[in-house]
Protein backbone atom coordinates (compact mmCIF):
# COMPACT_ATOMS: atom_id res chain seq x y z
CA UNK A 1 0.00 0.00 0.00
CA UNK A 2 1.38 3.54 -0.86
CA UNK A 3 1.32 5.38 2.36
CA UNK A 4 2.39 8.81 0.53
CA UNK A 5 -0.81 8.27 -1.78
CA UNK A 6 -3.37 7.04 0.80
CA UNK A 7 -2.21 10.17 2.93
CA UNK A 8 -2.79 13.00 0.10
CA UNK A 9 -6.33 11.10 -0.76
CA UNK A 10 -7.26 11.28 3.09
CA UNK A 11 -6.01 14.74 3.50
CA UNK A 12 -8.00 15.77 0.48
CA UNK A 13 -11.25 14.45 1.39
CA UNK A 14 -11.11 15.76 5.15
CA UNK A 15 -10.08 19.28 2.99
CA UNK A 16 -13.67 18.88 1.08
CA UNK A 17 -15.57 18.08 4.25
CA UNK A 18 -13.65 21.23 6.08
CA UNK A 19 -15.00 23.63 3.06
CA UNK A 20 -18.55 22.52 3.27
CA UNK A 21 -19.17 23.99 7.00
CA UNK A 22 -17.15 26.63 6.05
CA UNK A 23 -19.59 27.31 2.74
CA UNK A 24 -22.67 26.92 4.83
CA UNK A 25 -21.83 29.20 7.64
CA UNK A 26 -21.58 32.01 5.17
CA UNK A 27 -25.37 31.55 4.39
CA UNK A 28 -26.50 31.06 8.16
CA UNK A 29 -25.84 33.37 10.74
CA UNK A 30 -23.71 32.81 13.15
CA UNK A 31 -24.22 31.08 16.16
CA UNK A 32 -24.59 34.16 18.24
CA UNK A 33 -27.15 35.40 16.16
CA UNK A 34 -30.55 36.59 17.18
CA UNK A 35 -32.89 34.02 16.26
CA UNK A 36 -30.49 31.19 18.21
CA UNK A 37 -32.83 31.35 21.32
CA UNK A 38 -30.62 28.62 23.41
CA UNK A 39 -27.24 29.49 24.07
CA UNK A 40 -24.72 26.07 24.61
CA UNK A 41 -21.97 28.06 26.43
CA UNK A 42 -20.16 26.67 29.15
CA UNK A 43 -22.41 23.80 29.36
CA UNK A 44 -21.93 20.14 30.25
CA UNK A 45 -23.78 17.91 27.90
CA UNK A 46 -24.55 13.74 28.67
CA UNK A 47 -26.60 11.59 26.71
CA UNK A 48 -26.46 8.49 24.16
CA UNK A 49 -27.85 6.81 21.11
CA UNK A 50 -28.95 3.62 20.60
CA UNK A 51 -28.93 1.72 17.75
CA UNK A 52 -30.78 -1.91 16.79
CA UNK A 53 -31.35 -3.73 13.37
CA UNK A 54 -32.77 -6.97 12.62
CA UNK A 55 -32.83 -8.38 9.14
CA UNK A 56 -35.02 -11.49 9.04
CA UNK A 57 -34.04 -12.73 5.63
CA UNK A 58 -29.77 -12.38 6.01
CA UNK A 59 -30.75 -14.10 9.89
CA UNK A 60 -28.71 -10.93 11.14
CA UNK A 61 -28.65 -8.93 14.57
CA UNK A 62 -26.86 -5.35 15.03
CA UNK A 63 -27.46 -3.74 18.23
CA UNK A 64 -24.99 -0.87 20.10
CA UNK A 65 -25.45 1.60 22.88
CA UNK A 66 -23.24 4.79 22.96
CA UNK A 67 -23.38 6.66 26.07
CA UNK A 68 -21.76 10.62 25.96
CA UNK A 69 -20.40 12.59 28.05
CA UNK A 70 -18.71 16.49 27.02
CA UNK A 71 -18.18 20.44 27.75
CA UNK A 72 -19.65 23.06 24.95
CA UNK A 73 -16.84 25.97 25.39
CA UNK A 74 -19.48 28.13 23.67
CA UNK A 75 -21.24 27.96 21.05
CA UNK A 76 -19.24 26.92 18.24
CA UNK A 77 -16.64 24.46 19.83
CA UNK A 78 -16.67 21.76 22.36
CA UNK A 79 -15.34 18.10 23.70
CA UNK A 80 -16.44 15.11 25.00
CA UNK A 81 -16.20 11.29 25.18
CA UNK A 82 -17.97 8.69 23.90
CA UNK A 83 -18.36 5.17 24.69
CA UNK A 84 -19.77 2.42 23.41
CA UNK A 85 -21.08 -1.32 23.83
CA UNK A 86 -21.82 -3.39 20.34
CA UNK A 87 -23.22 -6.78 19.61
CA UNK A 88 -23.85 -8.29 16.33
CA UNK A 89 -24.67 -11.99 15.39
CA UNK A 90 -25.12 -13.88 11.96
CA UNK A 91 -25.37 -17.72 10.83
CA UNK A 92 -22.81 -18.45 8.60
CA UNK A 93 -22.47 -21.52 6.27
CA UNK A 94 -23.64 -24.68 7.88
CA UNK A 95 -25.90 -23.06 10.50
CA UNK A 96 -23.19 -21.80 12.37
CA UNK A 97 -24.51 -19.01 14.56
CA UNK A 98 -21.79 -16.13 14.72
CA UNK A 99 -21.82 -14.17 17.83
CA UNK A 100 -19.48 -10.65 18.57
CA UNK A 101 -19.09 -8.20 20.76
CA UNK A 102 -17.35 -5.27 21.23
CA UNK A 103 -16.31 -2.26 23.45
CA UNK A 104 -15.07 0.95 22.76
CA UNK A 105 -13.66 4.37 23.79
CA UNK A 106 -14.03 7.76 21.13
CA UNK A 107 -12.38 10.97 22.98
CA UNK A 108 -14.19 13.76 20.55
CA UNK A 109 -13.90 17.56 19.69
CA UNK A 110 -17.18 18.86 18.32
CA UNK A 111 -17.49 21.72 15.52
CA UNK A 112 -21.08 23.34 15.20
CA UNK A 113 -21.18 24.82 11.94
CA UNK A 114 -24.73 25.93 11.71
CA UNK A 115 -27.47 27.31 13.99
CA UNK A 116 -30.64 28.23 13.01
CA UNK A 117 -33.53 28.60 15.16
CA UNK A 118 -33.59 25.36 17.10
CA UNK A 119 -31.54 23.56 14.62
CA UNK A 120 -27.90 22.65 14.81
CA UNK A 121 -25.39 21.18 12.42
CA UNK A 122 -22.21 19.95 13.86
CA UNK A 123 -19.05 17.25 13.08
CA UNK A 124 -18.02 15.22 15.47
CA UNK A 125 -14.00 14.45 15.29
CA UNK A 126 -11.39 12.27 17.03
CA UNK A 127 -10.23 8.96 17.37
CA UNK A 128 -11.51 5.73 18.31
CA UNK A 129 -10.40 2.25 20.07
CA UNK A 130 -12.38 -0.86 20.45
CA UNK A 131 -11.96 -4.66 21.53
CA UNK A 132 -14.17 -6.83 20.62
CA UNK A 133 -14.84 -11.22 21.11
CA UNK A 134 -16.03 -13.26 18.33
CA UNK A 135 -17.13 -16.63 19.01
CA UNK A 136 -18.62 -19.10 16.51
CA UNK A 137 -19.89 -22.62 17.24
CA UNK A 138 -16.78 -23.31 19.80
CA UNK A 139 -14.13 -21.00 19.07
CA UNK A 140 -13.68 -17.37 20.39
CA UNK A 141 -11.57 -15.03 19.31
CA UNK A 142 -10.23 -11.40 20.14
CA UNK A 143 -9.29 -8.46 18.08
CA UNK A 144 -8.86 -4.85 18.28
CA UNK A 145 -9.38 -2.03 15.90
CA UNK A 146 -9.08 2.08 15.71
CA UNK A 147 -10.73 4.29 13.70
CA UNK A 148 -9.40 8.43 12.97
CA UNK A 149 -12.14 10.33 11.62
CA UNK A 150 -14.96 12.41 11.36
CA UNK A 151 -18.92 11.97 12.14
CA UNK A 152 -21.35 14.67 10.54
CA UNK A 153 -24.18 14.73 12.89
CA UNK A 154 -27.27 17.74 13.50
CA UNK A 155 -29.67 18.07 16.68
CA UNK A 156 -32.74 20.27 17.50
CA UNK A 157 -33.13 22.22 20.59
CA UNK A 158 -36.39 20.49 22.05
CA UNK A 159 -36.65 22.62 24.86
CA UNK A 160 -34.09 24.44 26.89
CA UNK A 161 -31.68 22.19 27.63
CA UNK A 162 -32.90 18.74 26.01
CA UNK A 163 -31.29 18.16 22.20
CA UNK A 164 -32.76 15.15 20.20
CA UNK A 165 -29.14 14.28 18.19
CA UNK A 166 -28.43 12.41 14.96
CA UNK A 167 -25.09 10.94 13.82
CA UNK A 168 -25.37 9.98 9.67
CA UNK A 169 -21.79 8.67 8.85
CA UNK A 170 -18.14 8.97 9.00
CA UNK A 171 -15.08 10.19 7.69
CA UNK A 172 -11.67 8.83 8.18
CA UNK A 173 -9.47 6.06 8.04
CA UNK A 174 -10.30 2.65 9.91
CA UNK A 175 -7.95 -0.54 10.74
CA UNK A 176 -9.78 -3.52 11.70
CA UNK A 177 -12.69 -1.57 13.49
CA UNK A 178 -15.60 -3.14 14.61
CA UNK A 179 -18.95 -0.91 14.31
CA UNK A 180 -21.83 -3.32 14.55
CA UNK A 181 -21.61 -5.01 10.90
CA UNK A 182 -21.66 -8.80 10.57
CA UNK A 183 -19.76 -10.57 12.72
CA UNK A 184 -15.82 -10.86 11.67
CA UNK A 185 -15.67 -8.21 9.39
CA UNK A 186 -13.68 -4.84 10.81
CA UNK A 187 -13.41 -1.91 8.62
CA UNK A 188 -10.15 -1.42 6.72
CA UNK A 189 -9.44 1.37 4.86
CA UNK A 190 -10.57 4.89 4.73
CA UNK A 191 -13.04 7.28 2.88
CA UNK A 192 -16.93 8.36 3.29
CA UNK A 193 -19.51 5.53 4.69
CA UNK A 194 -22.86 5.77 5.01
CA UNK A 195 -24.80 2.34 6.62
CA UNK A 196 -26.94 1.38 8.76
CA UNK A 197 -24.68 0.51 11.26
CA UNK A 198 -23.34 4.25 11.40
CA UNK A 199 -26.70 6.15 12.25
CA UNK A 200 -27.05 7.17 15.57
CA UNK A 201 -29.86 8.74 17.34
CA UNK A 202 -30.22 10.13 20.65
CA UNK A 203 -31.28 12.79 23.22
CA UNK A 204 -28.89 15.32 25.03
CA UNK A 205 -29.24 16.87 28.15
CA UNK A 206 -27.08 20.08 28.94
CA UNK A 207 -26.82 21.31 32.45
Amino acid sequence: MDIKKTSIRLAFGLLLLAASPAAMRAQFAHPEAADHDHAHEGRIFAGGALTYWRNTKAETTTFSFNPELGYLFNDTWGTGLLLGYEYGSARKAGGVRAEEYAVKVSPIVRYYYVHKGPFNLFMDAGAGYNLAVERKGGETERHSGFEVGVRPGGCVDLTEGLCLCLRFGFVGYRNGYFSGEEPGLGHDGFGLRFAPEELMIGLELEF
